[in-house]
Protein backbone atom coordinates (compact mmCIF):
# COMPACT_ATOMS: atom_id res chain seq x y z
CA UNK A 1 0.00 0.00 0.00
CA UNK A 2 1.08 3.77 -1.02
CA UNK A 3 0.43 6.75 1.02
CA UNK A 4 0.14 9.78 -1.29
CA UNK A 5 -0.15 13.49 -0.05
CA UNK A 6 -1.02 16.30 -2.20
CA UNK A 7 -0.60 19.99 -0.77
CA UNK A 8 -3.04 21.79 -2.99
CA UNK A 9 -4.79 25.61 -2.56
CA UNK A 10 -7.95 24.85 -0.72
CA UNK A 11 -11.07 25.95 -3.20
CA UNK A 12 -14.52 24.10 -4.00
CA UNK A 13 -14.08 20.97 -6.46
CA UNK A 14 -10.69 20.42 -4.92
CA UNK A 15 -11.76 16.93 -3.89
CA UNK A 16 -13.73 16.05 -6.85
CA UNK A 17 -11.17 16.85 -9.15
CA UNK A 18 -8.67 14.58 -7.33
CA UNK A 19 -11.03 11.60 -7.20
CA UNK A 20 -11.89 12.06 -10.66
CA UNK A 21 -8.50 12.09 -11.36
CA UNK A 22 -7.66 9.04 -9.95
CA UNK A 23 -10.70 7.06 -10.83
CA UNK A 24 -9.87 8.27 -14.74
CA UNK A 25 -6.25 5.95 -13.46
CA UNK A 26 -7.92 3.00 -12.06
CA UNK A 27 -6.32 3.90 -8.85
CA UNK A 28 -9.00 2.62 -6.20
CA UNK A 29 -9.14 4.32 -2.98
CA UNK A 30 -8.29 2.42 0.18
CA UNK A 31 -8.55 5.73 2.52
CA UNK A 32 -8.77 9.09 1.78
CA UNK A 33 -8.44 12.05 4.50
CA UNK A 34 -8.84 15.90 3.61
CA UNK A 35 -7.58 18.73 6.33
CA UNK A 36 -7.57 22.39 5.52
CA UNK A 37 -5.13 24.92 7.04
CA UNK A 38 -5.94 28.80 5.66
CA UNK A 39 -6.01 28.71 2.28
CA UNK A 40 -4.09 25.34 1.74
CA UNK A 41 -4.86 21.78 2.11
CA UNK A 42 -3.18 18.36 2.94
CA UNK A 43 -4.53 15.16 1.26
CA UNK A 44 -3.82 11.86 2.17
CA UNK A 45 -4.57 8.98 0.03
CA UNK A 46 -4.22 5.49 0.30
CA UNK A 47 -3.59 3.22 -2.11
CA UNK A 48 -2.64 -0.16 -3.84
CA UNK A 49 -1.53 1.30 -7.40
CA UNK A 50 0.67 3.58 -5.62
CA UNK A 51 2.91 4.77 -8.79
CA UNK A 52 0.16 4.73 -11.26
CA UNK A 53 -1.64 7.16 -8.78
CA UNK A 54 1.14 9.67 -7.94
CA UNK A 55 1.78 9.55 -11.54
CA UNK A 56 -1.65 11.01 -12.58
CA UNK A 57 -2.10 13.16 -10.01
CA UNK A 58 1.94 14.67 -10.81
CA UNK A 59 1.16 14.68 -14.34
CA UNK A 60 -2.45 16.18 -13.83
CA UNK A 61 0.19 19.22 -12.16
CA UNK A 62 -1.09 18.19 -8.42
CA UNK A 63 2.43 18.78 -5.70
CA UNK A 64 2.48 14.97 -4.65
CA UNK A 65 4.78 12.69 -3.11
CA UNK A 66 4.36 9.22 -1.93
CA UNK A 67 5.66 7.38 1.16
CA UNK A 68 4.94 3.33 1.74
CA UNK A 69 3.20 2.47 4.51
CA UNK A 70 3.36 -0.79 6.70
CA UNK A 71 0.13 -1.81 8.53
CA UNK A 72 0.30 -3.12 11.98
CA UNK A 73 -3.36 -4.81 13.50
CA UNK A 74 -3.23 -4.15 17.03
CA UNK A 75 -5.20 -4.61 20.07
CA UNK A 76 -8.61 -2.39 20.35
CA UNK A 77 -7.59 -0.85 23.83
CA UNK A 78 -6.72 2.56 25.70
CA UNK A 79 -2.54 1.87 25.66
CA UNK A 80 -2.23 0.15 22.81
CA UNK A 81 -0.83 2.93 20.28
CA UNK A 82 1.50 4.39 22.93
CA UNK A 83 2.80 0.78 23.27
CA UNK A 84 3.37 0.77 18.90
CA UNK A 85 5.03 3.96 19.63
CA UNK A 86 7.37 3.34 22.20
CA UNK A 87 8.41 -0.13 20.32
CA UNK A 88 9.34 2.21 17.11
CA UNK A 89 10.96 5.00 19.53
CA UNK A 90 13.19 2.71 21.40
CA UNK A 91 14.66 1.17 17.98
CA UNK A 92 15.38 4.95 17.00
CA UNK A 93 12.78 4.42 13.96
CA UNK A 94 11.03 8.50 13.10
CA UNK A 95 7.33 8.26 12.39
CA UNK A 96 6.32 9.67 9.49
CA UNK A 97 2.93 9.26 9.58
CA UNK A 98 0.15 7.18 11.73
CA UNK A 99 -3.53 7.02 11.51
CA UNK A 100 -5.94 5.06 12.08
CA UNK A 101 -7.81 2.62 9.46
CA UNK A 102 -10.09 0.40 10.93
CA UNK A 103 -11.34 -1.42 13.89
CA UNK A 104 -13.19 -4.49 14.10
CA UNK A 105 -13.88 -7.58 16.83
CA UNK A 106 -11.32 -5.97 19.38
CA UNK A 107 -8.47 -5.21 17.36
CA UNK A 108 -7.60 -1.96 15.44
CA UNK A 109 -6.10 -1.75 11.96
CA UNK A 110 -3.43 1.33 11.71
CA UNK A 111 -1.14 2.61 8.93
CA UNK A 112 2.44 3.53 9.53
CA UNK A 113 4.89 4.96 7.39
CA UNK A 114 8.63 5.27 9.36
CA UNK A 115 11.97 6.43 8.21
CA UNK A 116 12.93 2.93 7.61
CA UNK A 117 9.87 0.61 7.28
CA UNK A 118 11.57 -2.96 6.43
CA UNK A 119 13.03 -2.34 10.25
CA UNK A 120 9.88 -1.18 11.68
CA UNK A 121 8.70 -4.55 10.43
CA UNK A 122 11.14 -6.43 11.90
CA UNK A 123 10.31 -4.31 15.34
CA UNK A 124 7.27 -4.74 15.11
CA UNK A 125 6.90 -8.48 14.54
CA UNK A 126 3.93 -10.57 14.28
CA UNK A 127 1.55 -7.17 14.42
CA UNK A 128 2.75 -6.09 11.39
CA UNK A 129 1.06 -7.31 8.28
Amino acid sequence: MQSIRVIVPNRPGLLAELTECLANAQASISQIVVETHGSGALVRIEVDEGDRALATLTGAGYDAVTDGVLLARIEDRPGALARLSRQLADAHLNIRSMHHVLREEGYALVAISTDDNERARGVLGETAL
